[in-house]
């Protein structure tokens, strides 16, 4: 199907949904062509399905997903010397009007936009004038308002305030719209889905579970929005500012979050398992995850581009590699009994004869998305489309979200402690709960600003490697903060693991390591500099210590004590962002591609300096 591109959105009419030929005869684009869409629950589906079709795409496979996410305290991508023009531009605070990313993703988004505008028009005019009561219409409703929503929802993370639209394009219409603010988007959208979301089903009702969106995850979207809403975000003369009635929309993500915690609570699953499951395609309901994009097997890119590397061999499992890696302050922040650390934080990966290798100070990867671990392996020439599914919502963030909307409200109470309690109850061993959580706790709660931290610390725990740190440090007004907190305390590792003494000194400046006969690898000294050097292998000469330990420069490669600068990693990965102090607001929001600018006459133009 050709794809004509106007201005803003595409003209996705009855024709693209893909549902029914007869309406190429029609004598009109009009609601003549809706009613053959639209006129039974097997192609109401199949329409709907057209607009979830679009997270196939590159732009949303190997963009959006993950890519557009870095960089942050947690996630980062391996940036260049020089601006390069693609991705690494947008990691390094460094795009430009010119990258192709941008329109890529944005005229995806619109296209999706486009596609759930004509789903919500056919629903309602065709689908609902029929049969008001019908649950399988509501959902379907409801999945086309999520699936606008979620879009939009991206594309303001990114462009900050954009055009605006809710009725499906006609040729005739007006493209070239203005921007309108984030504020009038974000309550649109919130009281939209308040509307829909008690007449949908939740997953346990539904064909696809949580492969569709489903009540549960509406409800939970709608405490996300709120808080995007009510929080901070970056406007076009670089300051930081949130709206006056930002406590309203606080006040609405505890009440919604509370609402599925009420009517539908759980107890969160083994946190390795939740994403084994992801991995071997196992999609339990009423557990941790609530929505998952899903990926037809030879679509998605979870494990190719986003995950542990496995280098191409003759093994059957085929090539992934890594675009985003976590960094050492990351790693180490970590309590090192904490439970959801080896998950997160992959200290290998795997060569050509699927032996383990050590992955290096600056490529630890997010370990809980592993192509190895799919049900069949999915050959040795493949490489993209892995069929594993990206989660967008778990349980553990309604908790999470509820504990840091009541804290705003109404301070660190018991409430508050309570979900954060639950959270940390499932990350670490029970008989460390008393310190570890209990202890903890008490600790945090002295203030509402000391648990205010320790939820910001908390989703970095429990969400690394998910892609959501962008979005929480933006609308916490913390992203140049936490960039600046990053560099600064990985060159200081460097110069203290170099130095030998200092703050960080005790960590390792060089990791060891044992190769075992199965090929994987033994960690030495993996949280502590090690006070005792073990056997080395060909030490002091080859052939010595056959069984002996190996060695990987650790805390080290983050300063050059030669030059007295710091290392590539610290210098390039937030180049484009240069205060140290953190004061000063970071410009996450992205241009927009000279060809929406063109294409605008006028009506569009860049801001925020670009």
């Amino acid at each position: 199907m050709k794809k004509i591109y106007f201005v803003l959105f595409v003209l996705v009419t009855a024709v693209s949904l893909q549902s029914c030929k007869k309406f190429l005869v029609a004598d009109s684009p009009s609601l003549t062509d809706l009613e053959y869409v639209f006129n039974s629950e097997a192609d109401a589906k199949k329409a709907v399905n057209a607009v979830y079709a679009l997270f196939n795409q590159d732009a949303y496979t190997s963009r959006l997903s993950n890519n557009f996410s870095g960089n942050t305290d947690i996630e980062c991508g391996g940036v260049s010397g020089s601006p390069d023009g693609a991705r690494r531009d947008i990691w390094s605070f460094e795009a430009t009007p010119a990258n192709g990313d941008l329109l890529t993703v944005w005229n995806n988004g619109y296209n999706a936009i486009n596609r759930a505008n004509e789903c919500e028009k056919g629903l309602m005019e065709v689908s609902l004038a029929k049969d008001p009561n019908n649950k399988v219409y509501n959902n379907l409703l409801g999945e086309a308002k999520t699936l606008r929503a979620l879009w939009y929802y991206w594309i303001m993370n990114h462009w900050g305030d954009v055009p605006f639209k809710t009725t499906p394009s006609r040729a005739g219409d007006n493209f070239y719209l203005e921007r309108t603010g984030r504020d009038t988007i974000l309550t649109f959208l919130i009281n939209d889905l308040i509307a829909i979301e008690p007449k949908m089903s939740w997953a346990e009702e539904l064909d696809f579970g949580i492969e569709r969106i489903n009540r549960e995850f509406v409800i939970g979207f709608i405490a996300r929005l709120s808080l995007m809403r009510g929080g901070y975000w970056l406007y076009p003369d670089k300051t930081m500012k949130r709206k006056d009635d930002y406590l309203k929309y606080y006040e609405i993500a505890n009440t919604y979050t509370k609402k599925l915690m009420d009517l539908k609570p759980r107890a969160l699953p083994d946190y390795a398992t939740v994403f084994t499951n992801v991995n071997k395609y196992i999609k339990p309901l009423n557990s941790d995850v609530l929505y998952e994009v899903a990926f037809h097997p030879g679509f998605g890119d979870v494990g190719w581009n986003h995950g542990v590397r496995v280098d191409a061999g003759t093994h059957p499992y085929g090539s992934g590699s890594n675009y985003l890696s976590l960094p050492l302050t990351y790693y180490h922040s970590f309590d090192t009994t904490d439970k959801r650390l080896p998950v997160t934080c992959y200290l290998v990966y795997f060569d050509k004869d699927l032996v383990q290798q050590p992955s290096g100070a600056t490529s630890i990867a997010p370990g809980k998305w592993n192509r190895l671990l799919v049900p069949t392996p999915l050959g040795p020439s493949t490489a993209k489309g892995t069929g594993i599914n990206w989660p967008l919502m778990r349980y553990a963030d309604i908790l999470l979200m509820f504990a840091e909307s009541e804290n705003e409200i109404n301070g660190p109470t018991a409430a508050a402690q309570e979900a954060l309690r639950k959270v940390r109850k499932r990350a670490f061993p029970e008989s460390l709960w008393a310190d570890k959580v209990e202890t903890y706790i008490s600790t945090v709660a002295g203030s509402k600003q000391s648990f205010f931290d320790a939820i910001v610390n908390e989703r970095a725990w429990e969400f690394g490697g998910e892609c959501l740190r962008k979005y929480d440090l933006a609308r916490w007004n913390l992203y140049g903060k936490k960039v600046a907190e990053s560099r600064n305390t990985l060159k200081q590792m460097g110069i203290d693991g170099n130095a030998g003494t200092g703050t960080y000194a005790n960590l390792p400046d060089i990791m060891y390591y044992k190769r075992n006969s199965d090929n994987s690898i033994s960690w030495y000294n993996k949280y502590r500099k090690a006070t005792v050097i073990p056997p080395l292998k060909d030490v002091p000469s080859v052939g010595s210590n056959p069984d002996g330990y190996l060695q990987v420069n650790w805390t080290k490669t983050m300063y050059i004590p030669s030059t007295n600068t710091a290392g590539n990693f610290v210098l390039w990965t937030w180049r484009g962002y240069t205060d140290d102090t953190g004061l000063t607001p970071l410009r996450y929001i992205l241009p927009l591609h000279s060809g929406v600018i063109t294409s605008s006459l006028g009506t569009l133009k860049n801001q925020y300096g670009y």
